[in-house]
């Protein structure tokens, strides 16, 4: 189904609401060029937009939005600078996600043949605050690391919307556990971010389209409140000494029984380890032996 949400903005909602491996692309129309935001499953399904895109652009390095970008035919690709190498090649799209040896070469396969993804050599580098004009109206680029370095939102000022990426408003919260990931680059992006004001909040996945600053922070606040949430479960976990093994087979992020075959390991250790470091250095926890305790 299509949302148009403006003038120049139209919403192509994915399968599910969005919900992965789909998503929900953005296409903004103006009086001298198109840009397609992160085209999706759908898009591919679909075999494009029905218009004739000038420019993709990928909020981040990720399988899922990238999809749709061999149906489009658009003569220019581009990305945050950050994760270009994501973009460009299979090899470099392997690093963003940086999983164990043993796990690469049925991701690989995967990404391949379900996201029909190879790389696009040509694409191109943007960066923060970086405008693309089209015309009677213009997208800009808003740099929010910690999904992956180079994940960004795009904003249609004249139309009062963001598409705001991954920073997808779900109950299952920030996801920040791959190689290209960072926690505390996450928690400054939220922070940035709660000052982005628009009428319409564009979502990848889950919600899609959201109305109104006053529910988009609604759903920001408990967004975010997930990250201290695991906090909480370490430290809950820490009720007595415990090895990283023990904690790890607990897990953090994912509700037992539903860690994903390929990456679920890799996530679950990355996003623990990160807490621990963080709850370390604020001396509310000890290491003793590769032994975690309660300070």
């Amino acid at each position: 189904m299509d949302i148009q949400l403006s003038t120049h903005v139209t919403v192509i909602s994915g399968a599910s609401g969005g919900k992965y491996p789909d998503g929900n692309s953005t296409l903004v129309r103006g009086s001298e060029g198109v840009v397609l935001i992160d085209p999706s499953l759908t898009v591919h399904d679909r075999g494009g937009v029905g218009v004739t895109v000038d420019r993709v652009l990928i909020s981040h390095a990720h399988e899922d939005h990238m999809s749709g970008v061999g149906v489009v035919g658009a003569a220019r690709v581009s990305a945050h600078e950050a994760d270009l190498i994501g973009v460009q090649s299979l090899d470099g799209f392997m690093e963003v996600y940086g999983l164990p040896a043993e796990a690469e070469p049925d991701w690989r396969e995967t990404v391949a043949r379900e996201f029909h993804f190879s790389g696009w050599p040509a694409a191109s580098g943007f960066v923060d605050g970086e405008v693309f004009d089209l015309g009677d109206t213009a997208v800009t680029v808003m740099h929010l690391p910690g999904h992956t370095r180079g994940h960004s939102a795009f904003v249609v000022e004249s139309d009062g919307v963001a598409f705001i990426g991954d920073v997808d408003l779900s109950a299952f919260g920030p996801y920040y556990g791959d190689h290209w990931s960072d926690l505390v680059d996450f928690e400054q992006s939220l922070v940035r971010i709660r000052d982005l004001d628009a009428a319409y909040y564009v979502t990848f996945h889950h919600k899609g389209v959201v109305k109104g600053r006053s529910e988009f922070l609604r759903l920001l606040d408990l967004f975010e409140s997930v990250i201290a949430r695991r906090d909480d479960s370490l430290l809950e976990m820490l009720d007595q000494p415990r090895s990283f093994t023990e904690l790890l087979e607990r897990g953090i992020v994912y509700r037992a029984g539903s860690r994903p075959a390929v990456f679920g390991e890799s996530v679950e250790r990355r996003t623990i380890a990160m807490h621990l470091d963080r709850l370390k250095a604020a001396d509310v926890i000890d290491e003793h032996d590769g032994v975690f305790s309660l300070m």
